[in-house]
């Protein structure tokens, strides 16, 4: 597996520019690598960072309104253990929507991969731990011939885990492709060997 510093070298190339100081220049360093573009419209990545914002939201909202109601069902072992298990995996897909809605037109190759993987595993993994929580609910309240009222616990996480879900799926029919850099034809910089 690559280190960061592996990564780095691969990716960035340093090179002098002229600056006012002793020496009469600086290292910058350039992104050389391959820029990830996604093959849409502007107006229409606009569109999906909305979506993707909306549904995490709704999905946080109803995960707020299962977890928050003082019933029976939200003490129960299991329900607990997945609503917790439901609430790490929150932060990670709220962090992969989070630098989707603000991803630029070209993404790096650590931003695109680390955005990537956060975004193809963590909402699919929320969503299934979601829907294992709804079912826990209603074999609880089958079991234990809970009233009608506590219905809506499950229901929240159905609806959550719905949320959730539809992130991964709209996320993984989203088109991209890979794009040559053209750091290298700007002649005017003196590219270093690192």
């Amino acid at each position: 597996m690559k280190t960061f510093r592996d990564s780095f070298e691969e990716n960035y190339m340093a090179y002098e520019k002229p600056c006012a100081n002793k020496r009469g220049f600086c290292i910058r360093y350039e992104y050389i690598g391959k820029w990830y573009v996604f093959r849409l419209e502007k107006a229409e990545k606009q569109r999906y960072k909305r979506i993707f914002a909306m549904l995490c939201t709704l999905g946080t909202l109803f995960f707020a309104l299962a977890a928050l109601q003082r019933c029976e069902l939200n003490y129960r072992s299991f329900p607990t253990l997945f609503s917790g298990f439901s609430l790490a995996l929150f932060l990670f897909e709220w962090f992969g929507v989070l630098q989707f809605v603000f991803s630029k037109d070209k993404l790096t190759n650590q931003n695109f991969e680390q955005m990537n993987m956060i975004l193809r595993l963590a909402p699919g993994a929320n969503a299934v731990v979601l829907f294992c929580a709804a079912i826990s609910c209603i074999i609880i309240i089958i079991r234990n011939g809970l009233p009608a009222g506590v219905g809506m616990v499950p229901l929240f996480y159905f609806f959550s885990g719905i949320c959730s879900f539809l992130i991964t799926f709209f996320y993984r029919a989203l088109p991209y492709e890979k794009q040559e850099n053209k750091a290298w034809d700007d002649k005017s910089k003196k590219f270093i060997c690192m």
